[in-house]
């Protein structure tokens, strides 16, 4: 678990420099909510590229499950996330297994820098216990099905997760913490030479 321990944020915030943020993180970390509002923070562009598959298929994601497969989501995930404009300011919530293609870990290496929501697979356990039923992998898995299915792709997925530019533990967190911390970051950016992985708090 985390402290409250909040960093200072500049108000306004800063927006001189033209610059991608790709928050990536397992299913129910809070990718979309948090990024939706940092974007309303910054005045920056915001991007999800759940959403975006979804408007351009005319279906949900469990939908495309069902009749496409996992296969024809992760070629329209890979497609979305090449669409997004690699100029200006822009915050890109990503699917849970997006950045475990190598070539999409790469391009967001290229194309920006990236924070990891990092939660544990317990606490995950506790955030998708009732929302199952809207996530296509865990839609008929018992409890115990459940905890194995997140304990065991949270491991697989951790080294493709903590390539990301920074690491926030957010176990426990508020979304307000979580949001405070990325603007810390952020804010910082500009005096950095490289997007060299590093770890907050």
């Amino acid at each position: 678990m985390v402290t409250d321990r909040r960093p200072a944020i500049r108000d306004p915030f800063p927006t001189d420099f033209a610059m991608i943020l790709y928050l990536v993180g397992f299913m129910g970390c809070g990718k979309s909510s948090i990024g939706r509002r940092i974007a309303e923070r910054t005045g920056y562009a915001f991007a999800d590229t759940d959403r975006m598959v979804e408007e351009a298929a005319g279906r949900t994601i469990p939908e495309i499950f069902a009749t496409d497969g996992e296969a024809a989501f992760r070629a329209m995930e890979s497609e979305a996330l090449r669409s997004i404009p690699t100029e200006g300011n822009t915050i890109v919530a990503t699917g849970g297994g997006t950045p475990c293609n190598p070539d999409n870990l790469a391009w967001m290496k290229a194309h920006g820098h990236s924070v990891y929501i990092a939660i544990t697979a317990d606490y995950l356990y506790r955030i998708l216990y009732t929302r199952r039923q809207k996530r296509p992998k865990l839609a008929n898995l018992n409890d115990e099905e459940l905890l194995s299915y997140i304990r065991t792709t949270l491991a697989e997925r951790e080294p493709f997760y903590t390539q990301a530019s920074a690491t926030i533990e957010c176990t426990g967190a508020s979304d307000s913490y979580i949001i405070d911390h990325i603007l810390f970051y952020l804010d910082h950016l500009s005096d950095r030479p490289s997007p060299a992985s590093s770890s907050l708090y």
